[in-house]
């Protein structure tokens, strides 16, 4: 980006291993030369939202500097307004920022906004309050395990601090779920349901179906129903190798509109926080905000199937 530009950057001090005043001190030093850079912090849950919109209003860029659910409250807040999104991950698994390419690591991710970056169109998935999610949101299982990982775990150990919080849920009970995918209508006993935006949970290898895109104006379904905790094994096997298609437990539907209604009632993430429980409603909005993304080194935008 050779075009001095006004940044505003949305910093979580809550996330990540490193403090605060050591990110800021390293945006002020790789960014601040190159644009009319302004810091704010975030001081309570959903402070991102009002400062990502007040920021999209006034700004050319504004940079989400924390983890999935600080990506996902500015991004809330910037829908109505004209500035792109850029991403400095601070968080435990960056899904977000890592789905699109970013660096996962700070300094290397606030470089990359200067080099070789070109703006995405993506979509979003929309909930029936407004909310806004980005990647992903799931309902059973796995919103057990977003609950219950462990904040200062996750911090010193990423994607595996999730580990001791699966193994406390995976024998737990399935729900009966009934899942609607546009026109159609799917009963099913389920471990969990996922509405994806982008391709894998907590790790790029760990991908959840086939052919997710998030600029491809649908949202893929994938109903996870084993029967047993050896059917559950398969399926995480095969999420491990890249094979989750090939699971007779795992069915993926694409469609415009989901709507999940469980019993009894499930909890629901929303990019990794725990939200709510079902009956929960959304939709796809097709490219609702542009983010800056790395182009690669073929010389193509970094694939967002993440």
């Amino acid at each position: 980006m050779s075009d001095r530009m006004v940044a505003t950057a949305i910093l979580n001090p809550n996330t990540g291993r490193r403090g605060a005043d050591e990110i800021e001190a390293l945006m002020r030093e790789v960014l601040a030369p190159h644009m009319d850079l302004t810091i704010v912090r975030t001081r309570r849950a959903g402070d991102a939202v009002s400062l990502g919109r007040a920021a999209a209003r006034e700004s050319d860029l504004v940079i989400a500097v924390g983890g999935d659910g600080t990506v996902n409250e500015v991004a809330n807040g910037m829908l109505t307004g004209r500035a792109r999104l850029a991403i400095i991950p601070t968080g435990s698994t960056n899904v977000v920022a890592r789905s699109f390419g970013i660096p996962n690591e700070p300094r290397f991710a606030a470089r990359a906004l200067l080099g070789n970056v070109q703006p995405k169109s993506i979509d979003v998935i929309r909930m029936d309050n407004n909310r806004i999610a980005l990647h992903m949101i799931g309902s059973g299982f796995d919103a057990q395990m977003m609950g219950d990982a462990v904040p200062m775990l996750k911090r010193a150990a990423a994607w595996m601090a999730y580990v001791p919080a699966a193994l406390k849920h995976v024998t737990g009970s399935n729900w009966s779920f009934n899942i609607t995918v546009d026109d159609q209508t799917v009963s099913t006993i389920a471990k969990m349901v996922l509405v994806a935006n982008g391709s894998f949970v907590l790790d790029p290898r760990f991908e959840v179906g086939t052919n997710i895109r998030s600029d491809d104006g649908l949202l893929d379904v994938i109903v996870f129903n084993p029967p047993n905790l050896a059917a559950t094994t398969e399926i995480a096997s095969r999420i491990a190798i890249g094979q989750v298609d090939r699971s007779q437990y795992v069915q993926q539907y694409t469609g415009k509109h989901v709507r999940i209604e469980s019993d009894p009632s499930a909890p629901v993430e929303c990019d990794g926080d725990v939200i709510g429980s079902t009956p929960v409603e959304m939709r796809i909005v097709p490219a609702a905000l542009t983010v800056l993304v790395p182009v690669s080194e073929r010389g193509g935008i970094h694939s967002s199937a993440g």
